[in-house]
């Protein structure tokens, strides 16, 4: 552009000169005037040459990022036939399991309790590597031991038990019985209500 500033300066000044008597210098002047011309048009060609390249550069690169999109999406789709199929054959063939009928499904763990407050269960369930479980109850719940009810909060660290669990709408499980099957020698001492 500098060139081209240039360019316009030296045809100015060319008008200037017009009145001169050399045409000697006048010749050169114009000479000068089409160099810078020709380096103007060179330059802007040049110029143009990049600006092409860089918007080639940037199309592959969008055709790219495409391409690895709809490959994603592929897998994806993929996936969700895998999970569905896998449904399909769980579910005999009825498509889904309803929410209503994961809901109610009853379950059942063996474990140790942890800890065990009113509406509180936390047991420790080797079958599963130790892993910790967590409960809620509701006024529902039936906690027995020797055949005799107790209450939540009356179960010790140490107890080991049997208990029934269904998932809630929220995905808490939710206990509905605890049998103590085999008391710690702390729970022992503690329950007045339980032959010893």
């Amino acid at each position: 552009m500098r060139k081209l500033m240039a360019a316009v300066m030296v045809v100015s000044g060319l008008g200037l000169v017009t009145g001169c008597e050399r045409k000697g210098d006048v010749q050169r002047q114009q000479e000068n005037v089409a160099e810078a011309q020709r380096e103007v048009v060179q330059e802007q060609s040049e110029a143009n040459q990049e600006v092409a390249s860089s918007a080639q550069d940037a199309q592959e690169d969008v055709n790219e990022a495409r391409q690895d999109l709809a490959e994603e999406q592929n897998k994806l789709a993929e996936k969700q036939y895998e999970q569905l199929s896998e449904q399909d054959t769980a579910t005999g063939g009825s498509g889904m399991v309803s929410d209503k009928q994961a809901v109610n499904k009853l379950e059942e763990v063996k474990g140790t309790i942890q800890s065990a407050s009113g509406n509180n269960l936390t047991l420790i369930v080797p079958d599963k590597d130790n892993q910790l479980m967590r409960f809620k109850s509701d006024a529902q719940v039936k906690v027995m031991h020797d055949d005799k009810p107790l209450s939540l909060s009356s179960l010790k660290a140490g107890d080991e038990v049997r208990a029934s669990y269904q998932m809630d709408p929220n995905g808490q499980m939710l206990l509905r019985s605890v049998e103590v099957t085999k008391t710690s020698a702390k729970s022992l001492n503690d329950m007045p209500d339980v032959a010893k």
